[in-house]
Order: structure tokens, then C-alpha cells, then sequence
């Protein structure tokens, strides 16, 4: 029995900005509402439903120590951070959850985020 679901493929000019290679399919745990309850990340458990607009169109977009990281502001900034499985070389969602905009404005004066450019 299958323990993943398809979220989203990075699309191109995201892949492009972080400079990482196209086409990654990222796939979601079937326990990952699990995990966010149990790490207390409620206000996370609302967006599960937008984890491929979150990847596919974020608002800032990162790598730090080998994952993928991606915020999208809603009512809450959700933070995303994706990891590759290497034994299945798989990239799958490890976790998401709320982020204080102090919090993205520091990942973005590390380096960690940088502002996705829209389009228009």
C-alpha cells in the first residue's frame, strides 16, 4: 500500500530562481496531518489542501543544508521545507507551519529565502 500522495512538481522558473534541477516531484506523507497535530503546527493543518500552490507559486523560496524551502502568505505565512528521501530518491514534505514575518525577513537577510519575482 502506497504511504504517499503526489503534491506538486516544481515548475520551471522556480527550479530556475533556486537554481536546482527541474522537474522535482514532491510527494506528501498520508501521516503528515499526524505529524502537524502532534508538533502542535495547527495553524498549518488548514493549508494541507494548497501545499501544491505553496510550491508551485511561493512568495519566497530557499535551499538550506539540502532541503527545499518555500513561504506563501495567506492569513498565516506557511513555511514548507521539503527533503529528499535518499534511499528512495524521493523529495517528500517534512513539515510545515506558521512563520512570524520577523522570521522570513531574517531567513531573508541570511540568505536562507529569497523574494520569488511574480510575473506582471
Amino acid at each position: 500500500m502506497d504511504k504517499t500522495i503526489f503534491v506538486a512538481e516544481i515548475n520551471e522558473s522556480i527550479a530556475n530562481f533556486l537554481s536546482i534541477q527541474k522537474g522535482i516531484k514532491i510527494f506528501r506523507s498520508k501521516g503528515l496531518l499526524a505529524h502537524l497535530i502532534n508538533r502542535k503546527h495547527y495553524a498549518a493543518t488548514k493549508y494541507l489542501d494548497y501545499l501544491s500552490d505553496i510550491i508551485r507559486f511561493p512568495d519566497y523560496a530557499g535551499t538550506y543544508k539540502g532541503q527545499i524551502e518555500f513561504v506563501k502568505r495567506f492569513k498565516e505565512n506557511i513555511f514548507v521545507s521539503v527533503k529528499l528521501d535518499k534511499g528512495k530518491n524521493t523529495y517528500y514534505v517534512a513539515t510545515l507551519f506558521d512563520v512570524k514575518e520577523a522570521k522570513i525577513l531574517a531567513y531573508c537577510k541570511s540568505g536562507r529565502l529569497r523574494k520569488v519575482k511574480t510575473e506582471g
